[in-house]
């Protein structure tokens, strides 16, 4: 058996690394290493949206939902609610969404992830940053609006 740290994902130089343990006849190439576990911090929520149910839609909206920090609300100063997701790294970070009430009224909410390291500033990937993005290199004359 090799032994390595579970539970990642890592920051190692400010780079991503998730490490998982391996049994004996596990062929290496075919494990899936996609799918990283982070907390993140929801903001702008109004009064009464700071449950575990709208942090379970919150949670699958920006990732796959697999904890609520109950713990965090516990103080009268709360600014944002915490929650675990699973996020695939295949797919670009999600920074806001708009959550419509029931009154017709909108409101939009910010998502801030913790210890997340490097990530491309042009597309939104935890896979490279944006000195490897083709798009960003072939207009390097350019200065092109970043969405982060």
């Amino acid at each position: 058996m090799l032994w390595v740290l579970n539970g990642g994902p890592w920051n190692f130089d400010n780079v991503m690394l998730q490490v998982v343990i391996i049994s004996m006849g596990i062929d290496p190439i075919k494990i899936q290493l996609w799918f990283l576990k982070i907390w993140i911090q929801i903001h702008d929520l109004p009064n009464g949206f700071m449950t575990e149910a709208v942090g379970k839609q919150l949670g699958d909206f920006f990732g796959e939902f697999l904890q609520y920090d109950a713990n965090n609300n516990t103080s009268i100063w709360r600014e944002c609610m915490r929650i675990k997701i699973n996020l695939d790294a295949r797919k670009p970070l999600k920074k806001r969404k708009k959550i419509t009430c029931r009154n017709g009224s909108d409101f939009i909410v910010t998502c801030k992830y913790e210890r997340l390291g490097d990530f491309c500033f042009s597309c939104g990937l935890v896979s490279h940053t944006d000195r490897f993005y083709r798009r960003f290199i072939d207009r390097r004359g350019e200065k092109g609006m970043k969405d982060w």
